[in-house]
């Protein structure tokens, strides 16, 4: 009886398999994982290597090492770290493979790391570290980053020296010796590329394994891109936007002419640049240009005609056969704007040269002016591009007030479109152009319908016309994001732009919340609506059946003559 309980009781044989039970347990919520550190030696194991694995401040390694005390800003080991506990601290410190930090001005914890500096019994207080969040604001934090760094290191995320900080070279310097085999930087700077751009080529220098490289916005330099294209490895070369990136200056850019020698960019397949369009052309018909991209992305902040748009997609599609992702943003807006200029006016004809390109998945184009093109334009771009995967065809211009396209616009792409994930179309989602929907087909694959500046007039109706086409969890977003890049003039819009994209953005909003329900709805109704079909058709085939079987019978005699 108790052997057939302790059987019972034995775990599955699948739990001794430390890689699956890993797997398992990485689903665990993070409370439970303390908890599965007391199950059994093997179960710790793995559990402490999860629990460890990510570590978000300091506070949480320094308190493994040796309680300390706060005193105002500043924090005091009660005593100094001897080798007991560093024998301890090492047992969980190997765990450690990611490291984030976040400077505090009201926390010092300069003090700590200092005496962790002076009494560690190992060169690598982190040995196994591969990957390293520093961001900083002041010379003496920066200056402790060095702790963490070592030859194994991989993925740096850090900040520039602070701009009063002369010799920048140095500390670059610093990072190369002490994690030359980085794959990836992402750097963060407050401030100008001109203030920093001789430290930046000779870190690029110091780092020959780099395969991913980000900077702010503004901050790819001919110099810089020059640099980059010497280097055998890099792979991805981005840009970032946003205030915690940093935000350089377009006069930087303002001349995009890197000169490129034979076998340049020999592995780039990710390329994200600041530029006019006639300086991305004179790039890409360069001698050596990185004509085997895969993804482009393309921001220009100085106004284009239409006709510009059009010779830079021919060309692209003419040297690029294997671009899969493109994305070209016009980001161009001046204060005041308030009419429509149609000649300026993207048009069907401007991307007609898309339908060119082999492997062109992804598009995204955005102007201040809506793209004239008409719904029998749209079901022609659907038609001849059935392998789409995601377009945002500039579903926020900031000159709104001009409508081609209204919700029938979605209908061909559902149709004609089934790998479509992401569609953004700027509309007139007026109740009376609603089609009728008995027969409507749902978008298979979409996850996201961005509709951006668009109007609404019906949140209802709306919600309803959409509920027939959206999948369950497509996400409906509204709204815009000129705001967080490009030059100021599109960051700082005008009084009464805000006014009306806050106008429009509440009808929308209802929609959303709305449109999950209506979504829930009719796909109960087509799950009953299969099950009568399924129903009506079992009986018809039981009553077809029960008609032969009497045809049967009814024939079924003998005449003797």
């Amino acid at each position: 009886m108790l052997a057939s309980f302790m059987s019972v009781m034995q775990p599955h044989r699948v739990l001794f398999i430390p890689e699956l039970l890993g797997i398992i347990l990485s689903f665990v919520d993070e409370d439970d994982h303390v908890n599965n550190a007391c199950v059994c030696k093997q179960w710790s194991e793995i559990a402490l290597d999860i629990i460890w694995k990510e570590v978000d401040g300091l506070s949480r390694l320094l308190t493994l090492l040796r309680p300390y005390k706060i005193t105002g800003r500043y924090n005091f080991f009660d005593g100094l770290p001897d080798s007991r506990d560093w024998t301890r601290f090492q047992r969980y410190a190997n765990r450690v493979r990611i490291l984030r930090f976040q400077q505090d001005t009201d926390i010092d914890y300069s003090g700590l790391l200092d005496d962790m500096a002076r009494t560690r019994t190992t060169l690598d207080m982190l040995p196994n570290l591969h990957t390293l969040e520093w961001i900083y604001e002041d010379v003496d934090c920066m200056e402790r980053a060095t702790l963490f760094m070592h030859q194994r290191l991989r993925h740096l995320v850090i900040s520039a020296p602070p701009l009063r900080h002369k010799d920048k070279v140095s500390f670059f310097l610093d990072v190369c010796v002490r994690a030359p085999h980085l794959h990836s930087l992402d750097l963060r700077v407050p401030y100008r590329v001109q203030h920093i751009e001789t430290a930046i080529l000779e870190l690029l220098r110091g780092l020959p394994d780099l395969k991913t490289i980000i900077f702010p916005e503004f901050f790819l330099t001919s110099s810089i891109v020059s640099e980059l294209s010497r280097m055998k490895h890099i792979n991805i070369v981005q840009f970032e936007y946003g205030h915690e990136q940093g935000f350089g200056e377009e006069k930087d850019v303002d001349v995009f002419a890197p000169v490129f020698e034979e076998g340049a960019f020999p592995a780039l397949g990710d390329l994200a640049v600041t530029a006019r369009i006639e300086h991305v052309m004179r790039f890409m018909n360069a001698d050596f240009a990185p004509i085997n991209l895969t993804s482009l992305y393309i921001n220009t902040y100085v106004e284009h005609e239409p006709e510009e748009l059009h010779t830079l997609l021919v060309m692209l599609s003419e040297r690029c056969r294997g671009l899969s992702q493109l994305y070209i943003l016009l980001a161009h807006y001046v204060a005041g704007e308030s009419e429509l200029v149609p000649a300026k006016q993207i048009t069907f004809n401007t991307l007609a040269p898309l339908l060119s390109f082999p492997n062109l998945g992804t598009f995204q184009v955005m102007h201040k002016y809506p793209v004239n093109i008409t719904l029998e334009e749209i079901e022609e771009l659907a038609c001849r591009w059935p392998s789409l995967e995601s377009l945002t065809l500039n579903e926020e211009p900031l000159i709104m007030h001009d409508f081609t396209l209204d919700l029938r616009a979605l209908i061909p792409f559902a149709l004609h479109c089934p790998k479509l994930r992401r569609l953004g179309l700027f509309i007139d989602a007026d109740p009376s152009k609603i089609p009728p929907m008995l027969e409507l087909k749902p978008f298979a694959a979409l996850c996201f319908l961005s509709v951006g500046t668009s109007r609404a007039q019906d949140p209802e109706a709306v919600a309803a016309f959409l509920s027939h086409l959206c999948p369950p969890k497509c996400k409906l977003e509204v709204g815009v994001t000129w705001t967080s890049f490009g030059v100021r003039s599109c960051r700082l819009l005008d009084d009464y732009l805000r006014v009306e994209i806050t106008k429009r953005f509440h009808p929308w909003k209802s929609a959303r919340d709305i449109l999950p329900i209506l979504i829930q709805l009719r796909r109960e109704e087509r799950e009953k609506s299969r099950a009568l079909q399924e129903e009506v058709e079992d009986l018809r085939t039981r009553t077809r059946l029960l008609m032969d079987k009497t045809d049967i019978k009814a024939n079924d005699s003998c005449i003797v003559a």
